[in-house]
């Protein structure tokens, strides 16, 4: 499954790019996002944050993404480092009180505010009453009229705020906004949005269903959240690499269970939020819900092999390194590149990357036996020490679990 973002330089005074802002998209040739809803703003936020790699996305610099009126409030930017993110606020959002304090409270954690195609109106006391808590205004270079722009940038005098003009499409134009004082620079002039894209791994949302339901309580069951999400790869890869970029590489993570509770109920359900509204509508593609399948057998084998042999290591570990065997190929990204950006304990990760260990030879016997290599199947088991019988045992009990997953999904 493809995922798209479209990105545009932000320049400053000296020609240096300053940011990007990133943009919807819903193909590689479509040239407007075509949506500002909450969904267009969640499906920006997961592309640019756990299917491309940010730093590589923005050069490094800052990324400015439009919120909604609901996101803002319901702490959703709170889910991303305020050191890369700058929060632009659509036009279409009031400054409300509520909205006033949610930008003093972001603010206050360090991210940067942005206003998009900012309105002065003098009459207006919570257009002005929101500004302290603003870094940057962006003004429509074309709309706005030059004695307005110049009334604008008058507020340099009276507030820490600094002004880029957007929609600049000629040389001149360029010219004159350096000339009225603008800080920063958009438009076609630099350069035309690029839309870039990315595979992705389609999520069931049947799940998002259940995790719902279940973090709605007043106490939630971690170990019913964790079964839920270990049915699910795409849940489970991009939980990972959200804690990744939160905390990168304090954490090695042996379990599901073990990653929502470092990233905490409070986050989680906010993630999960974000998530929903943007797989809402997704359309499944039937060779990768094949290759899922395929992994989520190979984690439950995986699993229940290491239960019924009290063979070393937690047999949550061993289900990580089934499930996320086939990650390479779903994404079509070397393993190589995909452990980099994954919090595993380092056993999971050699095994992963065909390092011969405990986890590597129970994953090796499922591939034999997907493979119907008999010679594999019996050197392993001998290898490992353990019966055929139970090798078929759990070969079966993991089918059973995968069917029934895709039944209930498919209901």
């Amino acid at each position: 499954m493809e995922t798209f973002v479209a990105r545009q330089p932000i320049y400053d005074i000296e020609h240096k790019i300053y940011g990007y802002e990133l943009l919807f998209r819903k193909s590689i040739d479509s040239h407007s996002a075509g949506s500002n809803d909450d969904s267009a703003t969640a499906d920006v936020l997961v592309n640019s944050f756990l299917n491309f790699d940010l730093g590589e996305l923005t050069n490094h610099t800052f990324c400015f993404i439009n919120f909604t009126e609901n996101l803002l409030l319901n702490g959703t930017p709170e889910n991303f480092p305020p050191s890369k993110l700058v929060i632009e606020i659509l036009e279409t959002v009031y400054p409300t009180e509520e909205i006033i304090s949610a930008c003093q409270k972001y603010k206050a954690l360090g991210y940067k505010i942005a206003l998009d195609d900012y309105q002065l109106n003098i009459q207006d006391k919570n257009s002005l009453k929101i500004l302290p808590f603003v870094d940057l205004i962006k003004v429509d270079f074309r709309t706005a009229g030059k004695e307005m722009r110049k009334q604008m940038l008058k507020l340099k005098n009276f507030f820490s705020i600094q002004f880029l003009a957007e929609k600049v499409e000629t040389e001149e134009e360029y010219l004159e906004a350096c000339a009225e004082g603008f800080d920063y620079f958009q438009g076609y002039f630099f350069q035309k949005p690029v839309v870039l894209s990315q595979k992705d791994i389609p999520t069931f949302f049947h799940n998002y269903m259940l995790l719902i339901e279940e973090t709605r309580k007043p106490e939630p069951n971690i170990d019913y959240l964790s079964k839920i999400i270990e049915s699910d790869l795409s849940f489970s890869f991009k939980l990972l690499k959200l804690i990744n970029n939160h905390y990168r590489r304090n954490f090695k993570i042996a379990s599901i269970k073990q990653a929502i509770m470092i990233l905490g109920l409070k986050e989680f359900r906010r993630w999960l939020y974000i998530l929903s509204i943007r797989d809402a509508s997704r359309q499944q593609d039937p060779i990768i819900e094949n290759l899922i399948q395929n992994s989520l057998v190979r984690g439950k084998f995986c699993e229940t092999l290491a239960k019924k042999m009290k063979i070393q290591g937690e047999p949550a570990s061993y289900f990580l390194t089934g499930m996320f065997s086939l990650i390479d190929e779903i994404l079509q990204t070397p393993m190589t590149t995909l452990v980099k950006t994954l919090p595993l304990k380092d056993d999971i990760i050699d095994a992963l990357l065909g390092k011969e260990n405990q986890f590597q030879l129970v994953l090796a016997l499922i591939i034999a036996i997907e493979q119907t290599n008999w010679d594999q199947i019996w050197q392993l088991a001998e290898k490992i020490n353990v019966a055929y019988d139970t090798i078929t045992e759990s070969y079966l009990e993991a089918i059973k679990w995968s069917n029934q997953f895709f039944s209930e999904e498919g209901a």
